[in-house]
């Protein structure tokens, strides 16, 4: 279904794009057109014809894909990019995009579809690739969500970016690197040195249903053992999770070890399904406590009877994430 609306959103969008390289053409001949003539409302209104009034507070959408923002030897990490169509002196707020998968290859083309309407209600998208965990182990992986930030800003004149109004959002591993890359600020561990001029500190953070606290997860009910040395989370770390050689790595890739009262966190929305047989709905739950206890905005979404995925891109979900970034950022 979600590679049906893949389709659907590309022929839509090159439908979009051929229409504006005709309206840009004609524009350009003089031949063609007389821009001087000035075109009255029709007046036929044969019986039984239904009238609506046109709504302009919509954007099309442009689709730029594999671009790329970091390389390591001949392995090219690369974003696809959902921009606004339309000129304007004010940047948009960018949004950071991170699919789940386990730390494992991303389908960075998966999710764009359900992320068409907020870039048509004026958000920059760009779904990011990073290094998965059979690459590169911890830190790779929020090192690259950081670079792929650093690189947006860096190149924000030419997305129409303002770059003071960044978020970032994931589902699952890309909500655990959200929430990671949003506490962890001034961890130079996190950091590479590309573009290094630039920040990669974000200004808003959603996290649907991402772990946080790994050595916990198993204390929970769950479809797979977490603590086994084959899980997701020993992978990413490179080892079994309750082996003490690793723990310096769990700490140091859970997100609720940099939460505090003196550090500098941006709002968070939270959403987890209360039947989620992977990431056991508890991890949410531990890391909105640790952030009200540090005094921290945050607001959390327990979604009944959703699971890992479904039940929670909902319309109605995804009009409560709009509604909070565009509090903060409009």
């Amino acid at each position: 279904m979600c590679w049906l609306k893949l389709k659907k959103l590309i022929r839509s969008l090159v439908v979009l794009v051929s229409f504006f390289a005709f309206q840009s053409s004609a524009q350009n001949n003089d031949i063609f057109l007389n821009l001087s003539v000035q075109i009255p409302p029709a007046s036929d209104r044969p019986r039984g014809m239904i009238e609506v009034d046109a709504i302009f507070d919509a954007y099309a959408v442009n689709y730029v894909n594999d671009v790329v923002y970091a390389s390591y030897g001949d392995r090219d990490l690369v974003l696809n990019l959902l921009l606004p169509s339309i000129d304007t002196t004010e940047g948009f707020p960018l949004v950071i995009y991170i699919q789940g998968s386990g730390w494992l290859p991303q389908n960075v083309y998966r999710s764009l579809p359900l992320l068409v309407d907020l870039a048509r209600s004026g958000y920059v998208i760009a779904s990011v690739e990073y290094r998965h965990s059979r690459e590169a182990i911890a830190p790779a992986q929020v090192q690259d969500v950081k670079a792929a930030i650093r690189f947006m800003r860096a190149n924000a004149d030419n997305y129409n970016i303002d770059p003071r109004k960044v978020a970032v959002m994931g589902n699952s591993s890309g909500g655990h690197l959200s929430a990671l890359a949003g506490v962890s600020d001034g961890e130079v561990a996190f950091l590479t040195e590309d573009n290094s001029d630039y920040p990669s500190h974000v200004q808003v953070v959603v996290d649907f249903f991402g772990p946080t606290d790994f050595r916990q997860m198993d204390n929970y009910p769950s479809q797979i053992s977490h603590d086994r040395p084959g899980s997701p989370e020993s992978l990413v770390v490179g080892g079994p999770i309750q082996e003490s050689e690793q723990e310096a790595a769990v700490k140091a890739y859970n997100p609720i070890t940099y939460i505090s009262s003196d550090r500098d966190i941006p709002p968070f929305l939270i959403i987890h399904g209360d039947v989620d047989a992977l990431v056991p709905f508890n991890q949410s739950v531990l890391l909105y406590e640790a952030l009200r206890e540090a005094n921290k905005e945050v607001v959390f979404y327990r979604v009944n009877g959703a699971g890992h995925g479904p039940g929670i891109f909902s319309e109605k979900m995804m009009g409560i994430v709009r509604d909070f970034l565009d509090q903060r950022f409009k």
